[in-house]
């Protein structure tokens, strides 16, 4: 990707700013990659919305040999959904379920009681 700035610099790398529901772009998770234009960008912000449904807005930030950098891309995923609603990744048990509890059987009558309940 070429820097829009000044002329002979181009983009090291990319920063990716990925946030979930009421964080700032700041408080967000980051990753590096090398993601060169805006097509790329929306093709992987939305691959990512689909694998992970709780990120609420991904950001790219290209970044220059200098150090400098411009925000090139965002993204606000339409529906996210909370964390407490997403699927556990593989490899994680499920929460334990608990145990309803068994009805109380009836008390037996005795046997003396079985054998003297015709008569009564």
């Amino acid at each position: 990707m070429k820097w829009g700035g000044k002329t002979g610099e181009s983009a090291v790398a990319t920063e990716i700013y990925i946030c979930k529901e009421g964080q700032s772009l700041k408080q967000g998770k980051i990753e590096y990659g090398e993601i060169d234009s805006k097509d790329e960008a929306q093709s992987d912000a939305v691959a990512r919305c689909k694998r992970d449904r709780s990120i609420a807005k991904i950001a790219y930030y290209s970044v220059n040999e200098n150090g400098d950098f411009r925000i090139f891309f965002t993204y606000n995923n339409p529906n996210p959904a909370s964390e407490k609603k997403t699927p556990k990744p593989d490899g994680e048990a499920a929460p334990k379920k608990k145990k309803k509890a068994k009805p109380k059987k009836k008390k037996k009558k005795s046997l003396l009681s079985r054998l003297l309940s015709p008569f009564s």
